[in-house]
């Protein structure tokens, strides 16, 4: 089987790490030591994938995604019997995701991928800010609402009480639920800004589907 990265692509990663572009393979989280050390078992077919926590199977890939102006990773859909998960790449920053999606794009090209770029619509575009403001605000309002129910509360002599949920308990009778319903009342207000930008400029989209 023809390798599809005939040579090794090495972009900057996430923390020190490098992602490596090689052979069959996408592999990330790793040392430039262990890509070169990778890069000579694929070059002696002495590869082996369970050395790595983060690999990906490029013939297995379906699609891949990303916001070229906003995003430092890149969302590939893997079809693994017939079942399609989504795992992402962490790459150092926008500007080294969008070259090295420049540089593998041409790669996936030859094998079928067709590539569009699209400008998300303001509905799509607060799909994302919108979970997670729910997410915020929801969690928020949880958290407000046990340390206003545990003003008054005393566990009895004979009830047992988890250390964190004892510790809640302290601080929630220390500083009263204020300060929860402070906390989330700014990040839910911060994530609704985020939102509300995001649909007055929708971003664009990099989509590339296996055809």
């Amino acid at each position: 089987m023809d390798a599809i990265f005939k040579t090794p692509l090495i972009f900057n990663g996430e923390e020190e790490t490098v992602v490596l572009m090689y052979g069959n393979y996408i592999i990330s989280k790793m040392t430039q030591a262990d890509a070169d050390f990778a890069i000579k078992n694929i070059d002696q077919r002495m590869f082996d994938e369970s050395s790595f926590d983060s690999i990906i199977k490029v013939r297995n890939v379906v699609e891949y995604e990303f916001e070229p102006e906003n995003d430092a990773a890149i969302m590939f859909g893997v079809a693994n019997g017939g079942i399609t998960s989504y795992e992402t790449i962490d790459f150092k920053d926008v500007e080294t995701t969008k070259n090295a999606e420049k540089s593998f794009g041409e790669c996936f090209k030859q094998i079928g991928f067709r590539r569009e770029e699209k400008q998300l619509t303001a509905l799509k575009a607060a799909i994302s800010p919108g979970i997670v403001t729910a997410f915020v605000g929801g969690l928020g309002a949880i958290i407000t609402w046990l340390s206003y129910s545990f003003q008054d509360w005393e566990p009895s002599r004979t009830q047992r009480v988890k250390w964190f949920a004892y510790l809640f308990v302290k601080i929630s009778k220390s500083v009263g639920y204020l300060p929860f319903l402070i906390i989330t009342a700014v990040l839910t207000i911060i994530c609704l800004f985020w939102m509300i930008k995001r649909m007055a400029n929708p971003p664009l989209l990099v989509k590339a589907v296996k055809a």
